[in-house]
């Protein structure tokens, strides 16, 4: 097969990768023997040997040189930093991705921040590869509250300050766990089944079966320690040759691992929600009280909704993840598996079933989460309403008090004018002026401005407030309606009139 088919062929997200990191924002190398940057690529492995068949750690590799220096490994799973350019580990990363020909596409996912990716594909060697990206949203808890434990550094920058914000925000949290896995298989041909030896078998005939030069690496990049764990336990429970007979049982750990690690996070934001919910169900029988919701209600409502939102997403991509995985267990294994393959693929469609659970929960979570805000808006709402009838009510007062008192003022402000006097000596009769009428000359026409100017801008207010007129212009002044007086009487009139048209239809009909 043509060289461009190589799966390591594309170099350029290799040297994407390289560039990513310039050298001077590079630690200074402690080894220029091995040229890996600063303290080296910390590299964590577990293996097995067709010699011993039992597992080991290996936790001492400070750098990919010592790796290559152990003795070669039938089975071998190896963690290392995260698949990303950090300044600690680019070269390291970069080093071992070219001396483990580890796909192009798959560090090509790393620089472009991929959130989900499956692939199972065969060199042209015949080595096979299977990798996939695998993002799951991670929260800390602090009490009963989310809180986002790394703090960006102070700035002048804009962006950093606002992100700074960001992340002080109620239930607030931006900590992703983001690994990625190979699993590269080599096996020579006709050999893809092997009998599987037991730990209290010791023939020759057994040991003779095990292909010596086949080889199994799972890599695993910026993967949890817990998944550490899991392994630790698998060392002590398998053997060389169940592993390298059905190689995806390691990617059934990986799957197994991280489901729960997203599944406890979903329970970790469940809880702190169920606090909430409790505390506005409470408010929710006194309704008046609703101004005792936390400043930050809403605020923290909103980032709990978008780590739901994140987790669904999470888990989508991770069934999709595992419904290729079976797949191609399926193509690769046939319809006559071994039993511990077939064990692996009953192990792979149960793992299904609880990524669905999980996803059911977290579309729950999400419909609770999102009757809860209806429900604090509503509480809002009716504290709001009340607020409101207590100020009406004042308002009523005032006006009561005016109406009662407006009788006297205008009687005491007509008799107060210079047109009425009250004589001085007895029998104190009021003496009306002759020019009494100009009182009624000037006071009524005001009175009719006065009237006139508030109906028009009635008209207009109503106008564009009820029957949508369009509005004014950028930098129109609106004189306080008389420039769309015409407009505004024209459009009432139509109104009016289709409304008496339908009126008189709808009788017409009621008649007949």
């Amino acid at each position: 097969m043509a060289a461009f088919r190589s799966l390591t062929a594309d170099h350029k997200p290799l040297n994407d990768f390289k560039l990513a990191v310039p050298k001077a924002h590079r630690p200074k190398s402690v080894d220029a023997k091995n040229d890996v940057a600063g303290s080296g690529l910390p590299i964590h492995i577990f293996e097995w040997s067709q010699s011993s068949q039992d597992g080991t750690e290996n936790s001492n590799i400070r750098s990919l040189s010592d790796l290559e220096a152990l003795d070669p490994a039938t089975v071998r799973v190896i963690f290392a930093p995260r698949d990303i350019p950090a300044p600690e580990t680019v070269e390291g990363l970069a080093r071992l991705f070219e001396r483990f020909k580890i796909p192009s596409a798959f560090v090509a996912e790393s620089m472009q921040n991929i959130s989900q990716s499956f692939a199972a594909q065969k060199d042209i060697d015949g080595t096979l590869y299977v990798w996939f990206h695998f993002l799951c949203k991670t929260v800390s808890i602090q009490g009963s509250r989310i809180v986002h434990q790394q703090k960006v550094a102070q700035g002048d920058n804009d962006d950093e300050q606002a992100r700074i914000n960001a992340q002080n925000q109620s239930q607030a949290d931006f900590d992703w766990l983001k690994p990625g896995f190979v699993l590269k298989v080599r096996k020579p041909q006709g050999t893809l089944r092997l009998p599987s030896r037991t730990r209290t078998s010791s023939s020759d005939a057994t040991m003779s079966a095990a292909t010596a030069e086949s080889s199994v690496e799972l890599f695993c990049f910026g993967a949890p320690e817990s998944l550490g764990d899991r392994f630790r336990k698998l060392k002590n429970v398998a053997i060389c040759d169940d592993l390298v007979q059905d190689p995806y049982v390691l990617l059934e750990v990986v799957l197994e691992e991280m489901y729960k690690v997203l599944d406890q996070t979903g329970w970790a934001i469940s809880h702190v929600f169920g606090e909430i919910e409790i505390k506005t169900l409470e408010l929710a029988t006194t309704p008046g009280k609703a101004n005792q919701l936390p400043r930050d209600h809403f605020t923290g409502l909103h980032n709990l909704a978008k780590h739901i939102t994140y987790l669904r997403e999470n888990c989508d991509s991770a069934l999709a993840t595992l419904s290729g995985l079976r797949h191609h267990h399926t193509a690769v294994i046939g319809d006559h598996p071994e039993p511990a393959q077939e064990f692996t693929r009953q192990a792979l469609e149960y793992r299904k079933t609880l990524f669905q659970s999980t996803q059911r929960r977290l579309a729950s979570l999400d419909k609770r989460m999102a009757n809860i805000i209806q429900l604090s808006f509503h509480l809002v709402t009716v504290g709001d309403s009340r607020i409101m009838q207590s100020e009406n009510q004042s308002m009523k007062t005032i006006a009561v008090m005016t109406l009662i008192f407006m009788p006297l003022s205008t009687v005491a402000g007509i008799f107060g004018t210079q047109f009425m006097k009250l004589d001085e000596d007895a029998p104190w009769h009021i003496r009306v002026s002759q020019d009494f009428w100009l009182l009624w000359v000037i006071a009524v026409p005001l009175t009719v401005i006065v009237v006139v100017i508030w109906r028009v801008w009635y008209y207009d207010a109503r106008g564009r407030l009820v029957d949508e007129l369009p509005p004014r212009g950028k930098g129109e002044r609106g004189w306080l309606g008389w420039k769309t007086m015409v407009g505004t009487r024209r459009k009432y009139n139509v109104v009016r009139t289709d409304y008496e048209k339908a009126y008189d239809a709808g009788a017409t009909v009621a008649s007949t």
